[in-house]
């Protein structure tokens, strides 16, 4: 499998959307596994997309749903109910659900984003009408949340900053050379990260070594949950390799994205945390 050439589409996206954009693509085919990685280590990151008007956020997200053959636009909105989210989570299996929350004020979804961390964990329960049993909804995908100040994420997400002063001239025609393609031009990716679950297991398999080994380097403040989460994503950028060789600069770029952001994590979620 390594030895076919790099798509189209992934030496755009890499060039469009940088180290960065590699990592949130890792992650993106992670979602498409999280019930069986969650099975495996319990927990499966969630997604924190973070970035001033104007740095890429809705760009980077509407080009992963696109690689999933899903409209540009569907993003869960703040504005809609809690019992649409739950409704929106409840039918989500191995796949990501994106909630925007960049205008909402004060955080509004701390308990069911916290849940939405670990293995099996009940959402909500709720009497169904014209039944005297209650229901148990539990989340079985992956999800990312745009923008927002949550602290429940500090420990249960990866962050990722975007930065419009990143952007150049080959970024912004690399983009406009995506959104170029047909569908049926990144159609391949879909395809190939659901067809290969089992690669995608081995590669987790890796992720608690790479964990331990990315708290060695980083030193005793980062606390192995933050750990493991980092070090999924690094596993994952493997599975990607595996499925559509990544160019081996942009691969290294990402990797060392991952351990700066592990760097990062310190800083906000000093303290032991409780597997």
């Amino acid at each position: 499998m390594q030895n076919q050439q790099t798509p189209q589409w992934l030496e755009l996206f890499t060039t469009a959307f940088g180290a960065k954009g590699l990592v949130a693509l890792a992650w993106w085919a992670g979602a498409y596994h999280a019930e069986r990685i969650r099975n495996l280590q319990g927990t499966y990151p969630i997604l924190h997309l973070q970035g001033g008007a104007g740095s890429g956020k809705s760009t980077l997200v509407s080009n992963l749903w696109r690689l999933s053959g899903e409209p540009e636009d569907t993003i869960f909105q703040a504005n809609a109910t809690f019992a649409a989210l739950i409704s929106n989570l409840a039918k989500a299996v191995n796949r990501p659900v994106v909630v925007d929350e960049s205008e909402r004020p004060t955080p509004a979804y701390e308990p069911t984003f916290e849940a939405c961390y670990q293995a099996g964990t009940v959402l909500r329960r709720w009497a169904v009408m014209g039944e005297p049993e209650s229901r148990e909804v539990s989340f079985r995908g992956a999800l990312a949340v745009v923008g927002g100040n949550h602290p429940v994420l500090r420990s249960r997400s990866i962050a990722l900053d975007l930065d419009h002063s990143a952007h150049t001239a080959d970024n912004q025609a690399a983009v406009k050379a995506l959104y170029a393609l047909h569908i049926s031009d990144l159609s391949e990716f879909l395809t190939k990260v659901q067809q290969h679950q089992d690669m995608a297991v081995f590669c987790m398999g890796k992720a608690e070594a790479l964990a331990f080994e990315l708290a060695d380097q980083v030193g005793i403040d980062l606390n192995i949950r933050d750990a493991r989460n980092h070090a999924q994503l690094i596993a994952l950028l493997d599975f990607l390799d595996t499925l559509f060789n990544v160019p081996a600069t942009a691969l290294e770029s990402a990797k060392a994205e991952v351990r700066r952001m592990a760097w990062q994590t310190v800083g906000r979620t000093r303290g032991l945390v409780e597997d």
